[in-house]
């Protein structure tokens, strides 16, 4: 079933994430696509909108260092979304 809500096409979109970080392939266009969900999402932006709105050429013309730089701060992100998910669903580890 698919989401609608923002924060669970979040929680897709976390979990996503958390099978890319431990995938041993490297899934370049999957990072940036959860990166743009995220960032919108942080926005307050419709998720339902920006996730079929979606195209990859949103991230023509941004550098790498930019782009370097918007992952680490996904990452710190999605360990904290991750910690406070946990917490709320009664999850210890």
């Amino acid at each position: 079933m698919v989401s609608t809500s923002n924060d669970g096409i979040m929680t897709e979109y976390l979990v996503k994430y958390g099978a890319l970080k431990a995938s041993r392939q490297n899934r370049p266009t999957d990072l940036l696509e959860t990166l743009y969900i995220t960032e919108r999402y942080r926005a307050g932006d419709d998720l339902k909108s920006a996730r079929a709105g979606y195209d990859h050429s949103v991230w023509n013309g941004v550098s790498a260092s930019d782009v370097d730089r918007r992952l680490a701060d996904l990452d710190s992100f999605m360990t904290k979304l991750a910690r406070d998910r946990a917490a709320i669903w009664g999850i210890t580890h």
